[in-house]
């Protein structure tokens, strides 16, 4: 996050989103520390922070608390007012729709889970997610609804707002975006959901204070995102991140993406189910509870071989945190602490300077918490 303003008139609104996302990232602060952290004049911040009480997204919350006491008049301290400004955050998949409301702290309310009907065309899952949109929004309509988010899964062209081709189904490229903006009248902001749930953690989470950290979802596939420099890392048209699509043994078990030996074919949640002959990731957790001697045997081997993928990543790309988030994630499974002992053991560059692995915060919904980030950091806080 680039926290530094301009004093013009005519980048009020860029620097009213500089406040908001100062106040994301720090508050409460006073007005006194956002104009020494953007280098805007007093005055300006003053007169900014009076039109965003104004409109409800801040407020004022009494004397800041500092950690020694201070001579003369205390600061007022300034917050985010979190029900101030709500989107809807989709996650959007083949089999199913998440969806639930997020505010401006990330808080989430109201979550509905709507299974998508196996059998659908492109057509019909596009005909489908909007009259789920259309009417979640209508049993909401006593609410202002700002914007909409939606993490995808698979690869998504974020520039056009497409779903690119599905192999496995036989769809071509989905023009997702354009046909919900015939539907609905909100803005509407589409991204990869891994890359959703990175923004996520940037914003809400265990990223909210570095500057570079990599998040990687161990859930149905793995996936991964970056934060670089503040910002969620981008390359070419897809934005990256298919950790799970990197190459875990060389002509191995051939993968639905056309090569052999990927990550997501031997450690992915889809894999251990497989493996163990259960059906769903409950039956996985149920087992682990229990000490099911099989079980864990499985999950350790699946963590190990998440670690040397990683660990090679970690020797070429040197991000000293890695959040893990989704269903291997959970706490009660052994996976964070194998993976945090086998990257440090294994990496090069890890042994001279540690890695920190540690697990998301963000909890079960952490898609849908993601993809109304987008709507809140491209509608809100980093609006251009």
């Amino acid at each position: 996050m680039v926290l530094k303003g301009q004093n013009t008139t005519r980048t009020k609104k860029l620097n009213q989103s500089l406040v908001l996302k100062l106040l994301l990232q720090n508050g409460p602060i006073s007005r006194q520390q956002i104009a020494e952290i953007t280098h805007l004049t007093p005055a300006t911040i003053t007169y900014l922070t009076a039109e965003l009480i104004e409109r409800g997204l801040i407020v004022e919350k009494g004397d800041l608390q500092t950690k020694s006491p201070r001579a003369g008049r205390k600061s007022v301290a300034l917050d985010l007012n979190g029900d101030s400004y709500w989107v809807l955050g989709i996650h959007t998949s083949m089999d199913r729709l998440k969806m639930g409301l997020v505010n401006l702290k990330g808080r989430i309310t109201d979550l509905q889970t709507i299974p998508v009907p196996s059998k659908f065309n492109e057509e019909e899952f596009l005909a489908f997610t909007a009259e789920r949109i259309k009417s979640y929004l209508h049993d909401h309509s006593e609410m202002v609804i700002e914007g909409v988010g939606i993490g995808a899964l698979g690869v998504v062209d974020i520039e056009n707002g497409k779903l690119l081709g599905n192999q496995r189904l036989g769809w071509p490229d989905v023009e997702l975006v354009s046909y919900l903006q015939r539907e609905i009248s909100l803005p509407i902001y589409l991204d990869n959901n891994v890359s959703a749930m990175t923004l996520a953690e940037k914003m809400f989470g265990n990223g909210k204070q570095l500057s570079d950290f990599m998040c990687i979802y161990l859930g149905h596939r793995i996936g991964a995102g970056m934060v670089l420099k503040n910002e969620l890392y981008r390359s070419g048209l897809t934005g990256g991140g298919e950790f799970g699509h990197m190459t875990y043994i060389h002509q191995g078990k051939p993968c639905w993406c056309g090569n052999k030996g990927c990550l997501n074919q031997y450690a992915s949640e889809q894999a251990i189910l497989e493996e163990l002959q259960v059906s769903t990731a409950d039956e996985v957790l149920r087992k682990a509870v229990d000490r099911d001697e099989a079980t864990l045997e499985v999950i350790e081997k699946a963590s190990e071989q998440i670690a040397v993928v990683l660990s090679s990543f970690i020797n070429m790309l040197h991000l000293k945190k890695v959040v893990l988030c989704g269903t291997l994630s959970n706490p009660i499974l052994p996976v964070k602490n194998i993976i945090n002992k086998e990257v440090n053991q294994c990496s090069f560059l890890a042994r001279t300077d540690a890695i920190e692995v540690e697990s998301s915060k963000l909890g079960e919904n952490i898609e849908v918490i993601g993809a109304g980030g987008l709507a809140l950091w491209y509608g809100l806080y980093n609006k251009k």
